[in-house]
């Protein structure tokens, strides 16, 4: 019959009787599974940039340059003339007879 102990108490109590194995550490002068003087690959990083990835994020970002040009700067305009017709219509004196 064994006694329901909690973990820590059970450690004190009997040190050689654990019900969980941990497992073991390596030693220091155990190899690493990667070669030396290389660094960790994150993940989700591509490796390394292609000529090809290059041209392409290139062409991008000429377009998103094209399309500042061709459409954020005209709708900007267009919306700051609406503000200011709005503030001349509004605060425009009012002729009485």
């Amino acid at each position: 019959m064994r006694l329901l102990i909690h973990p820590q108490l059970q450690e004190h109590l009997c040190p050689n009787q654990r019900s969980v194995a941990l497992p073991p550490k390596p030693s220091p002068d155990a190899p690493s599974k990667r070669p030396p003087g290389r660094m960790r690959q994150l993940k989700g990083k591509p490796k390394k940039e292609t000529s090809k990835d290059k041209k392409e994020r290139k062409q991008a970002m000429q377009e998103a340059r094209q399309q500042i040009t061709t459409v954020v700067l005209p709708t900007l305009a267009v919306v700051v003339l609406l503000i200011v017709v709005f503030v001349y219509v509004a605060t425009r004196p009012t002729v009485t007879e």
